[in-house]
């Protein structure tokens, strides 16, 4: 039985956890929260209370790992990017680097394709310029660059950036419909990315078995601006059309660029959901 850890048990986190334990391995999880053990305990076989942030976090799980996920980000309570991004994963980086196994490590590290920015809706492929200007993306980036940089002979590191995610708990069509004949302050002209939980949970899978080895967009086929596509959810009902902003809010972290898939498709990777207008799939 292969050995596998999930660092950040949230919405992705937990799906991949109990993806991996399905397929047969042993399944470490982490979670900040000692509140939600009781609720780890049904996804993975072994539970432990991690904070990235703090400097005495016990690492020594890494040692046994064949793979390990990345899936940390900000709680909802407000703990700030600076904690996670920067300080966090060169807790973690420093805790891989250091590792005294020599056993063969492949790391996934869950990103955003929000850090391309503003490309004014072009197509954007990984080798694309990255938005550094804006502070969060700067920091997203550095925690990419942190992992990435790691040297060792026996450890794989592979960077997939998604783009907003949908699923189940996480119902865009009907957010979008909810919000039909409202004001929304987001540039409706904006390209955004998306990717499916069923499609994030098949990829990570799919970067160890075949030992991926630098960044991927994980996004699915969709290339749709907001208002093209909430006026094409909302037509389909005969519901008012969502009435979006023409340009975005001063200092906003914008997004806009037409996000290809193509290179991790090269690889053999099959999108199960090309488009969350589609069927989920079951």
């Amino acid at each position: 039985m292969s050995t596998y850890s999930v660092i950040g048990c949230g919405y992705v986190g937990s799906f991949v956890a109990a993806s991996m334990k399905n397929q047969g391995h042993y399944v470490v999880g982490t979670t900040r929260t000692p509140q939600r053990f009781a609720e780890l305990r049904n996804v993975v076989n072994e539970p432990i209370a991690l904070d990235l942030a703090q400097q005495d976090c016990d690492f020594s799980f890494l040692e046994d790992q064949e793979g390990v996920l990345i899936s940390v980000a900000p709680t909802q309570n407000g703990e700030g990017y600076q904690s996670v991004f920067s300080n966090g994963i060169r807790n973690l980086a420093r805790a891989i680097r250091c590792r005294q196994s020599t056993r063969p490590l492949h790391v996934t590290y869950i990103s955003s394709a929000g850090v391309y920015g503003d490309h004014q809706g072009q197509t954007v492929t990984e080798d694309s310029t990255v938005d550094c200007l804006n502070p969060v993306n700067a920091m997203l980036v550095e925690a990419e660059n942190v992992l990435l940089t790691i040297d060792r002979p026996d450890t794989k590191i592979c960077v997939l950036r998604l783009g907003g995610i949908y699923g189940p708990g996480r119902d865009m069509v009907a957010m979008i419909k909810q919000a039909a004949g409202e004001q929304i302050p987001k540039n409706g002209s904006d390209i955004p990315a998306w990717s499916g939980i069923f499609d994030i949970t098949n990829g990570v899978s799919f970067a160890f078995s075949k030992q991926l080895v630098g960044i991927y967009n994980l996004v699915d086929d969709m290339q749709l601006s907001r208002r093209e596509l909430s006026n094409e959810i909302c037509d389909i009902d005969g519901l008012p059309p969502v009435i979006w902003a023409n340009e975005n809010m001063p200092g906003a972290r914008a997004m806009n660029a037409k996000v290809a898939n193509e290179k991790i498709k090269s690889e053999g990777f099959l999108l199960s959901s090309p488009s969350m207008l589609l069927p989920t799939p079951v």
